[in-house]
């Protein structure tokens, strides 16, 4: 099975935040800014009670508030941001370049304007389908974005997985949050 498509930037984002919310580093380090920035908060607003100054009880009441509620939502935000920066910056070229790929019972064959490559079936770890890409995770840390919006026949490319021993692991419910 052949496919030619296009990769633009915002596969590459989706990939990268796919990659960021599964990834438990990212998850603790957001859980741990989240509970600092409340508790030490809460912390403040306790400390200024007690030493009667209640116009800064009241400020880090409020900041404990707004932490608690809008941390994560800042946290996401952020990294997004990040995200579209550093595409931006090491990507730029990739986009819309014609990639194609070619499955066959053994290998994946990938060409673009860079070079070629050859993928062992046994080195893929896993298929992920998320609602706008299938993407192939490498046991070397690589991954293959193919988009779905250029993809003619979304079954076919299923049935073709699973037909060469790849499970696809269902993700069609993933949101960046």
């Amino acid at each position: 099975m052949k496919l030619e498509y296009k990769i633009e930037e915002n596969d590459f984002l989706d990939f990268q935040l796919f990659s960021a919310s599964k990834t438990e580093r990212i998850m603790k380090k957001k859980r741990t800014g989240w509970i600092l920035l409340t508790a030490g908060s809460l912390i403040g607003g306790i400390y200024f009670y007690f030493q009667q100054n209640f116009a800064m009880t009241i400020y880090f009441v409020v900041t404990t508030i707004i932490c608690g509620l809008f941390y994560p939502k800042y946290f996401n935000w952020r990294y997004k941001k990040h995200y579209k920066n550093y595409i931006k910056e090491n990507y730029q070229k990739r986009f819309g370049q014609v990639e194609n790929i070619e499955i066959t019972e053994e290998y994946i064959y990938s060409k673009d304007k860079t070079g070629e490559g050859k993928i062992k079936l046994k080195e893929i770890d896993e298929v992920c389908e998320t609602q706008n890409h299938f993407l192939l995770k490498i046991s070397t840390g690589m991954s293959l974005i193919i988009p779905k919006r250029e993809i003619e026949n979304i079954d076919l490319l299923k049935t073709k997985f699973n037909e060469i021993g790849l499970n696809i692991v269902n993700e069609l419910s993933w949101k960046w949050k």
